[in-house]
């Protein structure tokens, strides 16, 4: 049965783990629930995307992501999903011609928190 973590990790490795994967889980939470309230300024960057239309869509899609990213037997899929999404967020960024720092933290945080809490899924570790 697939977990959240590995059980020989180190308590603080552990920690940290959770930490950096629990704050862009609820950043794309957050984001996906604003989605369904219709929030100006969430429409405006949507029109500008010319994605205005799809907005509770796009919102579905983030709640799913963290959603399977925090079933226990979906926890690997998940972490695919949520770094495809990541890779979305800094191509949107980029096309609204900001830098993409938003996107590039959470998917670097989504990265380096599951793998401190999944080293197997890294490849490195037998």
């Amino acid at each position: 049965m697939s977990q959240f973590h590995e059980p020989k990790i180190s308590r603080p490795q552990l920690i940290v783990g959770y930490v950096l994967s629990v704050l862009p889980s609820l950043a794309v939470l957050f984001s996906g629930l604003l989605k369904f309230t219709a929030e100006p300024e969430i429409l405006v960057l949507l029109e500008q995307l010319g994605m205005a239309d799809h907005a509770v869509a796009i919102g579905v899609v983030e709640i799913i992501c963290v959603l399977v990213y925090w079933v226990p037997r979906t926890v690997n899929l998940g972490f695919f999903l949520f770094c495809a999404y990541s890779g979305g967020i800094v191509v949107a960024e980029l096309i609204l011609g900001d830098f993409p720092l938003p996107g590039l933290a959470i998917g670097l945080m989504v990265v380096l928190g599951t793998l401190l809490r999944k080293p197997s899924l890294s490849g490195w570790v037998a």
